[in-house]
């Protein structure tokens, strides 16, 4: 009855906000970046909110607190003005009045300075701001009239860390860049095993015949797709087919390779070792149809290509927990994906802000753990959080995917060879579950009376399941029970699920008297046990379902806390190697100390799949510069990084101290059959709006397919320093260009509104003239120097342009979008280091 209730909530409160006082409709609240100020080791941002008052009655000097989401909270004692600014939860926080606010009249202002950590770009900027009445506090009135001003961070005196990349020095990174034509860049990507270029050209003057086996009907209709743009449903006779088959592919061991023959007479015959190698040699076929002119038909050059894949798994995580992103936005993840031969979808699924998957037997875990809103303490939903507001059931931070909605993804992504690997949160991250299960004794996941004190790395205090209720492997046994399921009706079983394992803080369990009990019932010592103990009922759980599931889940399920040197380190756990688990690593970070955690893990026998934050982390910003979004904990991930990513040496392309590495494992010859694959993830925290999945994926995707697909480039398997960087530029020169030329303005042709990010120009001023650069050739530049910004209507850059007041370019692509302004100012500096 409850849950039937729950969607009639939030117009009840709609209706009740009116009677709640009419100043709070009234509010105006701005937010802006003072300037920074290094106060300790990290740094510190100097922010204000500025509060007005534009209704007729007077803001009460008490009784009332606005509620916001930002990554950082005001450090103590440094909020003026006679307010507070408290945490909440997470990244919750509460700014409210405090002795020495006397009202605010109507009219009246009030700035509210305060320090907070560094405020690096638009993603750290307050989001979400609402209001709540002492004498309403179920209800959360949004504040509309609410701006976070451009964020501009002011230039930085000498040894401050500038947290900007210039126009100067974005210009100098450029220069790395050969401009190579059209006509000589190499005809399919990612790079193949093999291309060799025939005699002669293929004309259709119709719409090929595809010659194709019922098993291949499939990759059939896929092909009549891609060339029916060519031609509409017009046939001639006399036409050369397109034919299809499944076949041993000669010198390939692969279930993935292919044989595709472009011939001037007979045609195209494509070959694939399986209906997925057919399929990837026809992306390769879509990868040489030049852009659609009418009337003219279809030229294609001759040519043979032999290939197969490096890797036999090549992922891509996508976050839908923190912010939902819904079932037509994953449909067309999955078509990119696919597009450039990436063959497992990694479904983040469950995290503490949402529960995204509809479990038929448990209803509440979608009624109460997919929905957020005000107020923070219900237990209908859970607190807002990453701008997500007050009113329950809103966009991203609301929703998840019925049992339809997954069915149809599993058979979608099937269609294109693409496994969906289902990821559950557990022990840690889990408070969406936990709070949604809490009314429900035989599935509930913590123990009332647990005391135990501890801080999640994302500021949860109650996250964590109990290792030791019957009740928390009931729930884990009926949610997988119904995933497997779901797929079983998809015709897609469930081969892989990922259990998690990730961040579970320290301090957990040790107040549960639940624990306390089993510690002593089963002579153990330690809680750190009943993370063995948790991970076998986990296993358990996932052999006993029809063909048993192969379980994985992040570094930490592979790893056992020991003391080296007086320090606390992880080392292999040969338990679970044995037990067949796979893990995910992504912690590498340069002098972190766990540099060769994967490849410790995969020496000891553990199946690897690298997804190492410094390189293949898409939720982090491209750079420096404030107009970027994302986050900069593991450093910055640009196109470069995952370009520069060399699986089985990652030690040699990172450009940091190189003594961080000494003393750290190599990859053995053993340990390199261990390493299964590659994974770029992108989590959501600040992906609370349309657009941004594609921004921060692309083109950072391509560097992930390359390295995903094609064996080591050239330029890494050469020792020699010299050598070696001289073949890197010239393969970023070919990488850059089929990006710019060719990849980037297909997806401007074929996928509606596609927005990927659109690089910065980088700027010179010498001589008295402007000099530009763009990092991927085949957009348009163009520039003003009348202080306007760039339009499409602007000049173009055809050469140097002369140095007088601010000069300002742009990059445009070809269906007129732009990306952001570079700019250099004559007087009273010859530049600025601004890169807006």
């Amino acid at each position: 009855m409850r849950n039937r209730l729950l969607p009639a909530l939030p117009a009840l409160l709609l209706t009740l906000a009116p009677s709640i006082g009419a100043a709070q409709t009234a509010l105006q609240l701005r937010w802006e970046l003072v300037g920074d100020s290094i106060t300790n080791d990290w740094g510190a941002s100097r922010a204000a909110f500025t509060l007005t008052n534009r209704g007729a009655k007077p803001l009460a000097p008490t009784g009332w607190a606005i509620y916001f989401n930002a990554l950082h909270s005001a450090l103590p004692g440094s909020v003026g003005s006679g307010f507070i600014i408290e945490d909440v939860i997470a990244d919750l926080h509460r700014l409210a009045p405090a002795a020495g606010f006397a009202g605010l009249a109507p009219g009246a202002s009030i700035r509210i300075p305060y320090l907070a950590g560094l405020l690096l770009n638009r993603s750290f900027v307050p989001q979400g701001p609402y209001i709540v009445f002492d004498d309403a506090k179920d209800v959360g009135v949004p504040l509309n009239d609410y701006v976070a001003l451009p964020f501009e961070r002011p230039p930085q005196g000498a040894g401050h860390d500038p947290r900007v990349v210039t126009p100067e020095h974005q210009f100098t990174l450029d220069s790395a860049t050969r401009a190579i034509p059209a006509s000589e860049l190499p005809p399919v990507f990612p790079t193949p095993v093999e291309v060799t270029a025939g005699a002669g050209a293929l004309r259709f003057a119709a719409l090929p015949p595809v010659e194709a086996p019922e098993a291949l009907k499939n990759e059939a209709a896929f092909a009549a797709e891609y060339l029916r743009p060519y031609f509409g449903t017009t046939r001639k006779a006399g036409v050369p087919p397109l034919r299809l088959e499944v076949g041993p592919v000669e010198g390939q061991t692969s279930p993935e390779a292919y044989t595709l023959v472009v011939d001037s007479v007979q045609g195209v015959h494509l070959v694939g070792a399986s209906p997925a190698g057919v399929f990837y040699g026809l992306q390769s076929l879509r990868s040489v149809l030049p852009a659609p002119t009418p009337r003219a038909g279809l030229v294609l050059p001759a040519i043979r290509v032999v290939d197969a894949p490096r890797f036999g798994y090549r992922g891509f995580l996508l976050d839908v927990a923190r912010n939902f992103h819904p079932k037509p936005a994953v449909l067309r993840t999955l078509d990119l994906l696919a597009r450039y031969k990436l063959n497992v979808f990694h479904l983040h699924l469950t995290d503490d802000e949402g529960w995204r998957i509809e479990i038929p037997s448990l209803p509440e875990l979608t009624a109460v753990g997919a929905r957020r809103g005000h107020p923070i303490d219900s237990d209908r939903h859970l607190p807002p959080a990453f701008g997500s507001g007050p009113a329950v059931d809103r966009p991203w931070g609301s929703g998840f995917f019925s049992r339809a909605d997954y069915v149809e993804i599993l058979r979608y992504a099937a269609a294109r060879h693409i496994e969906v690997i289902p990821e559950l949160e557990m022990p840690g991250h889990a408070r969406a579950a936990i709070r949604a299960m809490q009314a429900n004794p035989q599935y509930r996941l913590n123990d009332p009376d647990d005391r135990s004190v501890y801080t999640s790395a994302q500021g949860y205090h109650d996250n964590v399941m109990n290792p030791v209720l019957e009740s928390t492997y009931r729930f884990i046994e009926r949610v997988v029970g119904d995933l497997v399921t779901m797929h079983r009706e998809a015709g897609v079983p469930l081969r892989h699920i990922h259990m998690g394992g990730d961040e579970v803080p320290g301090g957990v369990w040790q107040g549960s008297p639940a624990v306390q009990t089993y510690l002593k019932a089963h002579d153990l010592t330690s809680v750190d046990d009943l993370w063995f103990v948790f991970y076998s009922r986990v296993a358990q759980i996932l052999k006993a379902q029809e063909g048993g599931l192969l379980p994985s889940g992040w570094e930490e399920i592979a790893v056992r806390k020991t003391q080296r040197g007086g320090q606390q380190t992880n080392i292999p756990n040969p338990d679970f190697a044995a037990r067949g688990w796979r893990a995910y690593v992504w912690n590498n970070v340069p002098g972190g100390g766990a540099e060769d955690l994967a490849y410790r893990l995969a020496n000891g026998g553990y199946d690897v799949v690298l997804s190492p934050v410094s390189n293949l982390y898409f939720d982090l910003a491209w750079n420096e510069n404030p107009e970027e979004t994302g986050l900069d904990w593991g450093g910055y991930v640009d196109l470069r990084k995952p370009f520069d990513f060399i699986p089985f040496d990652y030690y040699r392309n990172v450009r940091v101290d190189p003594s961080v590495f000494v003393g750290k494992d190599r990859l053995t010859d053993y340990g390199r059959a261990h390493i299964v694959g590659i994974q770029g993830n992108l989590w959501s925290e600040t992906l609370g709006g349309e657009g941004r999945l594609e921004y921060m994926m692309l083109p950072k995707l391509f560097g992930l397919a390359e390295r995903a697909w094609a064996a080591d480039p050239d330029w890494a398997r050469e020792r020699d320093p010299a050598k070696s960087e001289s073949l890197y530029r010239e393969a970023w020169s070919r990488f850059v260009n089929v990006l710019g030329q060719r990849e980037l303005p297909r997806l401007d042709r074929e996928v509606a509104g596609v927005n990927y990010l659109i690089p910065t120009p980088g700027l010179r001023a010498e001589g008295g003239v402007v000099y530009c650069s763009l990092e991927l050739p085949g957009f348009a530049l163009r520039y003003t120097t009348d202080g306007t910004d760039p339009t499409v209507r602007s000049a173009l850059v055809r050469g140097p342009i002369p140095f007088r007041g601010t000069v300002r370019v742009a990059a445009f692509n070809s269906t007129g979008r732009k990306g952001h302004t570079a700019h250099l100012t004559a007087e009273p500096a010859l530049s600025t280091p601004s890169g807006r």
